[in-house]
């Protein structure tokens, strides 16, 4: 029996989505002086998205994508990293996995509470 269902996967699956964006925000900002480096980011959410919409077979497998950022003008050292970005970055990764914890946590409250009331 499966009590959490599809739901608490897909969750947990965000939050590790959300815990790898914090480490390559992380990694982004200790090399923000190394010559030639170039910013990364983890894309999961859209692919997901689209993989939903066209069965929840292929949204099991899509996973986080860790890509180079090209596009970001560089400084002439070659290193693209921008700190504003990578704070913004930071603080919006934040408050997301904190919503899927607390959606998370919702969801296992209610099947705490169904198990102890007997339903």
């Amino acid at each position: 029996m499966d009590i959490g269902g599809q739901k608490i996967e897909l969750l947990a699956r965000l939050m590790n989505a959300s815990t790898l964006r914090g480490r390559i925000i992380a990694g982004n900002i200790a090399n923000q002086n190394t010559p030639g480096y170039k910013r990364r980011e983890v894309g999961f959410e859209d692919e997901l998205r689209t993989a939903l919409q066209q069965s929840d077979r292929m949204a099991a497998r899509v996973q986080p994508e860790i890509t180079v950022d090209e596009a970001t003008p560089g400084t002439p050292d070659g290193n693209n990293v921008n700190m504003e970005i990578e704070m913004n970055a930071m603080r919006e990764n934040r408050l997301t996995y904190e919503t899927y914890a607390t959606i998370l946590e919702t969801n296992l409250n209610m099947i705490d509470a169904a198990i102890r009331d007997g339903r």
